[in-house]
């Protein structure tokens, strides 16, 4: 047979239209009532999709060219909803096949489109060149290091269905640390960061559940990834929130139990609550607030009474000692100018050996000017901020915002910071984004605690922190 023929008898079961032969006066002159494919014809022609020549002939013995049959199987995708499921798959053979032919006809292959399993891939690259990434207190021995970092993210997005996706994101980091480091460099391996699946029941409400990522309170608390657990969300005019609860753990290490810091599990329920105002300005209420925090004995680390350094693996012990809840405002000042301020506290008690005031407290402040933008080549912008955030007021390893550029550890924690901040960033190419970061902070603390070489720990400055950085996307 030709192959218009095997086309064309395709589409006859296809559209389920076979059976008894027409009544009808013959179609096409050149196909007499017995040929073995008048039926097919017939039917097909009574259908719309074959039209034969102006001289009323079909011309069955021609092979047909790829256009002619395009218009044939286009004819068929729009009565598709007669088929069954099998011929319906026959149906998106044959688009596949002249997919090319059909968008020059202006046919979306729409159906294919709709049950195709969608895979989206992109990613970021971030390389620094840092000093004083260790934040060392500017006392007897310490001296600036420096170091190269690069980071290399990638994330993908797959639909499951019209309801449901699977968000995913593989990361891998590395560094060089400089001679005067107390460590050597150090290469990660290649992990999944977080993979999840998130379903929207509908245009406000969605689900998610897995490995998640978890911001709140205008990324002031920021998981970044190693969230495992559940959060709904709900969107409407001038309100969007979220409620999660799961278990933190590390988003910048692998390994077989990440949820989890030596033996202590961190569970935490999460929420966030933010409303629009006004055109330029928004409300915060945020909260996270660990659930085994009366379990907290202490923690694990070396204490260095010279340099008032804290060293090796430091864990807390018992549990989580967070209980953070938050207020924030962020909003426009002008065209150019923007503003986030936040104020936060963290409720959860504190071993009565340690002698802390109740007033474990923080606020931070961002000025903006302007921004940089990745998609427009020559932008710029400028972030000046102040931070004065008491000892074990807010966990400094789960941030990011406002204090998005900072470098934070357990000695900030407790000691607490103070002091200010800068960022200047400027776009040298479509998707590549140069900027530099400088801060100048000192202790905050309530301990009174005197080091061996006579600092006062109450004020106790940190050597300057600085770096130069390349934000590339892909």
């Amino acid at each position: 047979m030709k192959k218009n023929l095997i086309v064309a008898l395709a589409l006859v079961f296809v559209l389920g239209i076979a059976g008894t032969a027409f009544a009808a006066a013959n179609p096409f002159v050149d196909v007499p009532a017995k040929h073995w494919a008048y039926d097919a014809v017939s039917k097909l022609a009574k259908a719309g999709i074959l039209d034969g020549y102006g001289d009323g002939t079909y011309r069955g013995e021609r092979l047909a060219s790829r256009y002619e049959m395009a218009q044939a199987t286009a004819k068929a995708m729009a009565r598709a909803d007669k088929a069954d499921a099998q011929m319906k798959a026959l149906i998106d053979k044959l688009a596949v096949e002249f997919a090319a032919e059909l968008n020059n006809l202006g046919v979306r292959v729409a159906k294919l489109e709709k049950n195709a399993s969608s895979i989206k891939f992109w990613g970021d690259s971030r390389l620094r060149v840092q000093s004083n990434n260790a934040m060392a207190l500017d006392v007897a021995g310490n001296v600036a290091t420096t170091r190269w970092d690069q980071r290399v993210r990638v994330y993908a997005k797959a639909d499951v269905n019209e309801k449901a996706a699977f968000y995913g994101r593989m990361m891998a980091s590395w560094n060089d640390n400089s001679v005067t480091y107390a460590t050597a460099g150090q290469e990660g391996p290649v992990y999944w960061d977080y993979g999840y699946f998130e379903w929207t029941f509908n245009p406000s409400f969605k689900t998610a559940v897995g490995r998640l990522p978890l911001a709140t309170s205008f990324s002031l608390f920021n998981t970044n990834g190693g969230y495992d657990g559940i959060r709904f969300s709900y969107a409407a005019d001038k309100f969007y929130g979220s409620v999660a609860y799961g278990d933190l753990g590390s988003y910048n290490t692998a390994g077989m139990n990440p949820q989890t810091v030596g033996s202590t599990a961190k569970p935490v329920i999460s929420l966030d609550a933010n409303y629009k105002f006004s055109k330029n300005w928004t409300g915060n209420f945020g909260m996270y607030h660990s659930t085994n925090a009366d379990k907290f004995t202490g923690y694990t680390s070396t204490f260095n009474n010279t340099t008032g350094a804290f060293s090796g693996t430091t864990t807390f012990d018992g549990g989580y000692p967070f209980q953070v809840y938050t207020f924030g405002m962020k909003g426009k000042l002008s065209e150019d100018w923007g503003l986030t301020a936040q104020y936060f506290w963290n409720s959860s008690a504190m071993p009565s050996t340690w002698n802390l005031p109740d007033s474990k407290y923080g606020w931070a402040a961002q000025l903006n000017y302007k921004a940089a933008d990745a998609k427009v080549v020559g932008s710029w912008g400028v972030a000046l901020n102040y931070r004065n955030i008491k000892p074990w007021a807010i966990d400094l390893n789960w941030i990011s915002g406002t204090f998005g550029n900072s470098s934070y550890g357990i000695s900030q924690i407790v000691y607490g910071v103070q002091g200010f901040g800068a960022t200047v960033d400027y776009t040298i190419s479509k998707n590549a984004v140069l900027s530099f970061t400088y801060e100048n902070v000192s202790t905050n603390n309530t301990y009174n605690t005197t080091l061996a070489g006579g600092t006062d720990m109450n004020s106790a400055r940190y050597l300057p922190y600085y770096y130069l950085q390349l934000n590339v996307g892909f």
